[in-house]
């Protein structure tokens, strides 16, 4: 490339996008990569505060951005991704799937290493839906040497980022608690099927039990011999004497692998395996907040994740929702920490 004064880059090559920026109303390319420079434009360029432009000279042996951040983008995504077009020398990858993103940071510490390589993903373990953006990538300068490049590439094919697909799941909900067995209290528990419908569960039954372990143990044991792959069980896990929901679930000869998470709402969570099929106990916070540790977990299990207590210990950093008076969740920071 060859940096030229505007008014003498009449009838050469740009080299480079230049980008215009209308406050509040636009930012876009101007002048794309490869337009021969007309009079016409010179103002325009100057207008753009472009007193000097870079215009192509000879054969350029780098690796101009645009092809740079295709190959890049290439070599990391997976196949339930797809590139956007380059802009300004950055191409965005969109997932093609409803699905978890897993993100090996690691890995992506190390393609950043790569002098003048930015890859910028949304956190692990973020739920997206089709069409949208889970990661995206450029070069600083307008071109970078070949070596740097396919440096890149090879660390981008070590799994940097991938797409984990919802699994169709059949669900069944148990809902606790002798107080609304008896109609002494209104059943809450349709908000709760409506929740664990958005999250793409097949709801295939839902059981009442009072505060009585066998009572419980059985509620559940009907719903997996019905088909659920999926129990989510709502109230009980509190420390009161009438609180047996815990005792219920290993009364079914599930093993309890998390008592208890370091997230609000939803402290008094309980992860458990019956037969290689998930018992989730949920506390009564999702009878009235927004989201819990429920909308946390739920989507792991959906992308096949085997949950283990260190994956409910990180929550502790990022768990605590603030209650936002307009809730953005899955866009804010909530169950993201890690």
């Amino acid at each position: 490339m060859k940096k030229v004064k505007v008014q003498d880059a009449v009838g050469l090559v740009l080299a480079h996008d230049v980008t215009e920026i209308i406050p509040e109303k636009k930012k876009d390319v101007a002048f794309k990569r490869g337009r021969i420079i007309e009079r016409g434009d010179v103002e325009h360029l100057l207008d753009l505060g472009k007193c000097y432009v870079y215009v192509m000279e000879g054969n350029e042996k780098a690796v101009h951005e645009d092809e740079a951040a295709r190959r890049i983008a290439e070599a990391t995504m997976d196949v339930h991704m797809v590139l956007t077009p380059p802009k300004e020398g950055k191409i965005n990858l969109i997932s093609t799937v409803d699905g978890l993103v897993s993100v090996n940071t690691k890995k992506l510490y190390a393609l950043n290493s790569v002098e003048h390589v930015v890859f910028t993903t949304v956190p692990d373990r973020y739920p997206v839906k089709a069409g949208e953006m889970v990661a995206a990538t450029r070069i600083l300068p307008l071109y970078i040497d070949e070596s740097a490049l396919e440096k890149a590439e090879r660390l981008g094919k070590q799994g940097v980022i991938k797409i984990l697909p919802f699994k169709s799941m059949k669900g069944g909900l148990v809902v606790t608690g002798s107080e609304v067995l008896s109609g002494r209290i209104k059943d809450g528990s349709p908000i709760v099927e409506e929740r664990l419908r958005a999250h793409g569960l097949e709801m295939i039954g839902k059981e009442f039990a009072p505060d009585d372990v066998s009572s419980i143990r059985d509620a559940i044991v009907r719903l997996f011999d019905k088909g659920a792959d999926l129990v989510i069980t709502t109230g009980g896990l509190s420390v009161d004497p009438d609180d047996v929901t815990k005792e219920g679930v290993a009364a079914t000869g599930a093993r309890i692998q998390v008592y208890g998470a370091p997230v609000f709402p939803g402290a008094m969570f309980l992860v458990a395996r019956r037969k290689g099929k998930y018992v989730l106990g949920v506390p009564a916070c999702v009878y009235y907040s927004k989201n819990t540790i429920l909308d946390v977990v739920l989507p792991w299990v959906l992308a096949g994740i085997t949950i283990t207590k260190n994956d409910i210990l990180k929550l502790a950093h990022g768990g605590l929702c603030v209650n936002c008076v307009k809730c953005h969740y899955p866009t804010c920071f909530f169950g993201k920490g890690r």
